[in-house]
C-alpha cells in the first residue's frame, strides 16, 4: 500500500513493476516493423509493435516506472482535494521525480458519460469518441500521482502549460482501457519547474493513446531539465471563424462531467480564495471546444493533438476562435515536420487581441494519393515544449 496518508481511503494495490513492462529506452527493436514505428501510427494496426517498442518511440528518456499502484476504486473528488490540501506544505525544491504510477484496468468508454460530455463541448456524433476523452477518464490518476507524499511538489497553484496528446487507432463506445500514469520529464523554466505527466491508454494490451500534460511548479529555484520551450507561436494570418459564449455555471457543469472540482471553476467566492476575480473555465474545456469546432469529421482516426495554455477564459465571458483561412486538412508525411505540419488556431478573447490558448492537429491516416506511401515515425515529434511567461489556466 501507499505511505500515503490518505491511502486508506483509497483502494490501491501496490506492486513492484508493470506486469508486462516495457523494455527500457534505448532497446533495439525486436524486429524490423517495430524499427519503423511509422508504419503503426501512419498507416496501420497499433498491433504491428510491441507496446515496449512503441513507448520507447515516444518517450525515449523515460523508463516505465518501477512502483506501479493498481487502482481498484477511483476516490470521490472530494477525497482528492482533501489529498491535494494535504500536500499544501510541500517545499518548493527541484528533485527528481519519482518513479511510481497509478494503473486502472478494464475501464469502460461508456456511452452516456461521453454523449454528455460531447454536448458541453460541442462534438458532433460523427466524431465519435472524442480524442480528448481519455484525458478525462485518467484525472483522478494525476490527482492521486501528483498528491502522493513521493510527489515532491505541492498541487495547489500549479499552472497547465500544455497538453500533447497521440491517438493511434479509432475509439469506440463500449472498448475498455487500460490507464497508466506516471512522471515524464522535467523542465527549466524562468518562473520555476516544469514537470510532466504521462498517460497511456491501451486496449487489448496494445498502446492506442498516449497523453502529456505539462505544468508549472512556480518559486522553484534552480530547475532541473533542458529550457522550457514553446512550440506554438502567434500566427498573424489567422482569421477568426466564430464566437463562444462561456456562461457563468460553466465551470460547475464541466466539473460534473469531468471529475475536476477545482475550486477556482465553481463559484465566484470560491476561485476568489484562490486569487481569482471570477471564476475561470478549465483549460482541457477550451481546448475541447475549440477542437469539436476545428476538427473535421472525416479527420480519421490517427490524430496528433497539441495545445498549449496562455490567458485563462474568466466566467462568464466570451471568446473567438481564431483559424487558417482556409481549412483543407493537412496529411502528415515523412517530409513534413511538427513545425510546418498540421492545422493550427487560437482561442483568444472578445476582442481577439488576447491568446486564451494556442493549438494543433495533425492526421497520420492514410493520405491522397499523393502521399499515400507516406509515413510519420512518431521518434521525430519531440516532446511538448515549455511556453512562455503568460499565465495559463492554474489547477
Amino acid at each position: 500500500m501507499s505511505d500515503d496518508p490518505l491511502s486508506s481511503q483509497v483502494t490501491v494495490d501496490t506492486v513492484d513493476a508493470v506486469d508486462d513492462a516495457p523494455a527500457k529506452p534505448g532497446s533495439p527493436p525486436s524486429n524490423a516493423a517495430a524499427e519503423r514505428i511509422g508504419a503503426s501510427p501512419g498507416h496501420g494496426s497499433p498491433s504491428q509493435i510491441t507496446p515496449a517498442t512503441l513507448w520507447s518511440a515516444i518517450w525515449p528518456d523515460t523508463p516505465p516506472a518501477q512502483d506501479v499502484r493498481h487502482v481498484t476504486r477511483p476516490p470521490s473528488p472530494l477525497m482528492l482535494y482533501l489529498r491535494a490540501l494535504s500536500s499544501s506544505r510541500k517545499p518548493a525544491r527541484a528533485q527528481p521525480m519519482p518513479s511510481i504510477a497509478f494503473e486502472r484496468r478494464n475501464v469502460p468508454l461508456d456511452a452516456d458519460d461521453i454523449a454528455r460530455y460531447a454536448s458541453l463541448c460541442g462534438f458532433s456524433p460523427a466524431h465519435g469518441v472524442p480524442p480528448t476523452w481519455p484525458h478525462l477518464l485518467a484525472f483522478a490518476q494525476h490527482m492521486l500521482l501528483m498528491t502522493d507524499r513521493a510527489f515532491p511538489f505541492a498541487m495547489l497553484g500549479m499552472v497547465h502549460l500544455a497538453n500533447h496528446n497521440r491517438q493511434f487507432a479509432r475509439l469506440s463506445v463500449g472498448d475498455r482501457l487500460d490507464l497508466h500514469v506516471q512522471c515524464g520529464a522535467l523542465y527549466a523554466h524562468d518562473k520555476g519547474q516544469v514537470f510532466t505527466v504521462l498517460t497511456t491508454a491501451r486496449r487489448d494490451g496494445n498502446i492506442v493513446w498516449t497523453g502529456e500534460s505539462l505544468y508549472l511548479r512556480t518559486g522553484v529555484k534552480d530547475p532541473l531539465g533542458a529550457p522550457y520551450r514553446s512550440e506554438l507561436r502567434a500566427d498573424a494570418t489567422l482569421v477568426t471563424s466564430e464566437k463562444f459564449l462561456a456562461p457563468a455555471d460553466l465551470g460547475r457543469r464541466y466539473a460534473r462531467v469531468s471529475g475536476d472540482y477545482n475550486p477556482i471553476h465553481l463559484w465566484p467566492l470560491t476561485a476568489k480564495l484562490f486569487g481569482f476575480e471570477r471564476p475561470i473555465i478549465h483549460g482541457m474545456w477550451s481546448f475541447a471546444r475549440s477542437l469539436a469546432t476545428v476538427l473535421p469529421a472525416q479527420a480519421g482516426d490517427q490524430l496528433d493533438l497539441l495545445v498549449e495554455f496562455k490567458t485563462p477564459l474568466r466566467l462568464p465571458g466570451e471568446a473567438t476562435l481564431w483559424r487558417e483561412r482556409s481549412t483543407p486538412t493537412k496529411w502528415v508525411s515523412t517530409l513534413d515536420t511538427p513545425h510546418s505540419a498540421g492545422n493550427v488556431f487560437e482561442l483568444r478573447d472578445a476582442t481577439g487581441t488576447v491568446p486564451h490558448l494556442r493549438g494543433r492537429w495533425q492526421s497520420f491516416d492514410t493520405a491522397p494519393a499523393t502521399e499515400a506511401a507516406a509515413a510519420i515515425d512518431p521518434t521525430s515529434l519531440p516532446p511538448t515544449s515549455p511556453t512562455a511567461s503568460l499565465t495559463p489556466d492554474r489547477t
